[in-house]
């Protein structure tokens, strides 16, 4: 029996290890054959060579080679140009049957066009989750391009189909990062510190702070008061670098002014489980990342969620918001390091799936039936 090929274009280390399962799950299929891309930021000198990881799993990975060469605006909307025109030659040349489409990001707004015009079904992740600014807007748009939506939750199922998408096109598989937090062992926090090269401590910070699309004048305060607040704390801090996003490389300039500073140890990238690792040691995490916002009330670890990047996510109840004020900051990492505080949020349930999104969506693609009624789309009401 001929296998259906099914796509992926990872852009980032965040996108693929979120994927990781569902692509597992993907290329173990006896029905499925997958297609394994990478472009943007894995290609994208300074950022790692990401690249590496992805084809350490799938060896058979090809590149689009599509980068991001400046961190304004224009550099999205270049490299979105540039990826769109390849990236649809590539899929002229070997037409997937059916691609995976992942969030928000400018990436995913391609793949989701490209396949819209040339007629071939998409399946949806993380659709009807809320955020902010470009993120918010693309992730809409690509909802209303997918042909279904594999939503992590029901709240958010709930919220695609007030967008007038059909009930039969959208399923509820959870979020794919806990099929890896639940099913399989991770690092110890030993083999985790050998990994990063410096001695365990008692206690440390967990930093991750991205550019947020319509606060680009701001990104560079930003940034800096969320330093100066963690330093007033005095403890270490573990820091890993942003997108290449417009306005990342702002915050990489001020995160490598502290390189010398010896409280804080500096990475480009970590591989996926060992970045989980860091996220279930870390005493709090600090920032914007939607990883705090889906995977953190997994490991029980407090969050501290800074500005509006997050708006409105759902999330565990071991997240509290502040703006980016270096005593606010500091006065709520301190309330996250309560050990009451922390007590309480070892017995959380993560809102976001069982770990078996990966296996769960296999059968979805195996079973589908692909025709005209599933290209064929209109609004529901």
């Amino acid at each position: 029996m001929k296998k259906r090929k099914i796509a992926y274009i990872s852009g980032t280390r965040a996108d693929f290890g979120i994927m990781k399962s569902i692509l597992k799950s993907v290329d173990v299929s006896p029905k499925l054959e997958l297609q394994m891309y990478v472009t943007g930021i894995h290609l994208t000198p300074g950022f790692g060579s990401t690249v590496n990881e992805v084809k350490k799993i799938f060896p058979g990975t090809k590149s689009i080679e599509a980068k991001f060469n400046n961190d304004g605006f224009s550099g999205v909307a270049r490299f979105t140009g540039n990826f769109l025109t390849k990236l649809t030659e590539t899929f002229i040349k070997n037409r997937p049957d059916f691609v995976l489409v992942l969030g928000d990001r400018s990436e995913e707004l391609c793949v989701a066009m490209a396949c819209l015009y040339l007629g071939i079904p998409t399946g949806h992740f993380r659709g009807g989750e809320r955020t902010s600014a470009f993120d918010e807007i693309a992730r809409h748009a690509i909802t209303k391009m997918c042909s279904l939506h594999f939503a992590s939750t029901q709240e958010s199922a709930n919220r695609i189909e007030k967008m007038g998408e059909d009930r039969w096109r959208i399923h509820v598989v959870g979020e794919a990062s806990l099929d890896i937090i639940l099913n399989q062992k991770l690092p110890t926090r030993k083999e985790l510190f050998v990994k990063l090269g410096f001695p365990s401590p008692s206690q440390f910070i967990l930093l991750i702070q991205h550019s947020v699309s319509y606060e680009l004048d701001r990104t560079k305060k930003q940034i800096k008061e969320t330093l100066a607040a963690l330093k007033y704390l005095e403890l270490p801090i573990i820091v890993i670098y942003p997108n290449a996003d417009a306005g990342g490389r702002k915050i990489v300039k001020e995160i490598e002014r502290e390189r010398g500073n010896p409280l804080f140890h500096i990475y480009q990238n970590l591989p996926y489980e060992y970045f989980l690792a860091l996220e279930r040691e870390a005493d709090v995490w600090v920032g914007n990342s939607s990883g705090a916002m889906v995977e953190s009330s997994s490991f029980g670890t407090p969050v501290v969620n800074i500005g509006t990047r997050q708006k409105n996510r759902q999330r565990g109840e071991n997240v509290i918001d502040v703006d980016y004020k270096k005593n606010e900051i500091i006065s709520t990492v301190k309330k996250s390091l309560n050990p009451a505080y922390i007590a309480r949020l070892k017995t959380l349930k993560n809102p976001w799936g069982d770990g078996k999104t990966g296996p769960r969506v296999a059968k979805i693609l195996e079973n589908l039936t692909i025709n005209s009624q599933l290209l064929n789309k209109q609004i529901s009401y």
